[in-house]
């Protein structure tokens, strides 16, 4: 069981600095640093695309939640409700509620508006047409700000599920 615990915490730890370092650094540094330049930002994301970002973060997420789920399951003796009216349970299951949160937000929502931009992106470079393109930057741009904006609030659930997990001991 010890070995365990310290193989699922290790994964979960290092998972979750993973993915929430990757979500701090598209939202505050590559999507501002590439949204002045659509065609510029789907070679970006076609090249993100190539080297499999958008598969591996998912999963280190997934990672991240079923290690923490598992984590949760051993220290609360079951999910036990008298481990949860403790502060150190409270804290740990609204830790675990914010990274689902923000789990569905990054992926459900900011993954697929950066994947549509990104081939947005790449017509819009290909495409003459004054009216087309047009639509397709009034497009690219809904969707950048649903992704910043998914973005953004993801973040914040990451680093409040963080930050709750990071005290939760001491609560």
């Amino acid at each position: 069981m010890r070995a365990e615990f310290l193989v699922l915490r290790l994964v979960h730890i290092l998972s979750g600095i993973v993915w929430l370092g990757s979500g701090v650094f598209t939202g505050i540094f590559l999507i501002p640093a590439l949204s002045g330049s659509p065609a510029v930002m789907g070679q970006v994301v076609a090249g993100l695309q190539r080297r499999r970002y958008f598969t591996f973060v998912p999963i280190v997420a997934t990672l991240t939640i079923l290690s923490g789920l598992r984590l949760l399951w051993i220290t609360s003796a079951g999910l036990s409700p008298g481990y949860f009216a403790t502060g150190t349970g409270r804290t740990f299951a609204i830790s675990a509620v914010a990274a689902i949160v923000a789990f569905v937000l990054s992926l459900g929502v900011a993954r697929r508006a950066a994947v549509r931009a990104g081939g947005i992106s790449g017509v819009l470079a290909a495409t003459p047409d004054a009216p087309e393109r047009e639509r397709l930057v009034a497009q690219l741009d809904r969707l950048r700000r649903r992704g910043a904006w998914a973005t953004t609030a993801s973040i914040g659930f990451g680093v409040l599920a963080a930050s709750g997990m990071a005290v939760a001991r001491y609560v």
